[in-house]
């Protein structure tokens, strides 16, 4: 049976050959490199179960930098750029949603959507939004 790394080099894939992968600062990928860049990060979860159904999930990772907002006094603060996050995550869904895989045995729909939570020790949040897999048996469709 399919495993959710497999199924994640699939999402890289459609996000990488799509014009979300030129809107960004940064790239499309399994990890982070560089945190003053906008990057999307792909990461496998577990699949559930052992019988011809399976479950299973992907979430899909937006970060982006924080803004630099200048206060009184010469003095500047950080602050959710949460206007660029939401288009990202809209291109994201966009090419990700509801999303069938002919004769490979799963199919996915775009789950959980968490709103915007700070990168410890980083200028920046992200968001994420999960992949909720359903993994069958390939003889169970034939």
């Amino acid at each position: 049976m399919i495993t959710t790394e497999e199924i994640a080099i699939k999402v890289y894939q459609m996000l990488q050959n799509s014009d979300l992968a030129t809107m960004i600062s940064g790239c499309v990928d399994y990890e982070r490199n560089d945190y003053t860049k906008e990057d999307v990060i792909v990461i496998p979860h577990t699949i559930d179960g052992e019988g011809s159904v399976r479950f299973g999930q992907i979430n899909v990772n937006i970060h982006v930098p924080d803004l630099t907002i200048k206060v009184g006094n010469g003095k500047s603060v950080k602050r959710t750029n949460t206007k660029r996050l939401i288009e990202i995550r809209a291109k994201a869904i966009e090419i990700l949603q509801n999303h069938y895989e002919k004769g490979m045995g799963y199919n996915w729909n775009i789950g959980r959507l968490n709103p915007p939570i700070k990168e410890p020790d980083h200028d920046e949040h992200f968001v994420s939004l999960a992949l909720e897999l359903t993994v069958r048996d390939k003889k169970c469709n034939q």
